[in-house]
């Protein structure tokens, strides 16, 4: 059985704590997918420990989902990290 990662790219909006927005902190810019065409397990042992061969330390590992994850993101991948069909969730900033 193989591995993916899914997620996406969130930016925090410059305008937040403003008087003029009232919208969410964190906007999702991007999917990952466009980003990689081939699992690379490589750097997902780098990144987040999973499949990790090389043995590296990895960066950021097991840290859950964001608590100020946007409503866009949380919902596209809340449910699968919910009802356990990931192995585990992580974030890096």
């Amino acid at each position: 059985m193989g591995t993916d990662i899914h997620g996406g790219i969130e930016f925090h909006h410059p305008h937040t704590g403003t008087d003029y927005y009232d919208g969410e902190p964190w906007v999702t810019a991007m999917d990952l997918w466009p980003l990689y065409d081939e699992t690379d397990y490589t750097a997902f042992g780098a990144l987040f420990g999973a499949r990790n061969y090389a043995g590296f330390r990895p960066l950021a590992a097991g840290r859950g989902l964001p608590a100020d994850l946007s409503s866009a993101m949380r919902s596209a991948l809340g449910s699968w990290v919910a009802q356990g069909e990931m192995d585990g969730a992580s974030w890096v900033t």
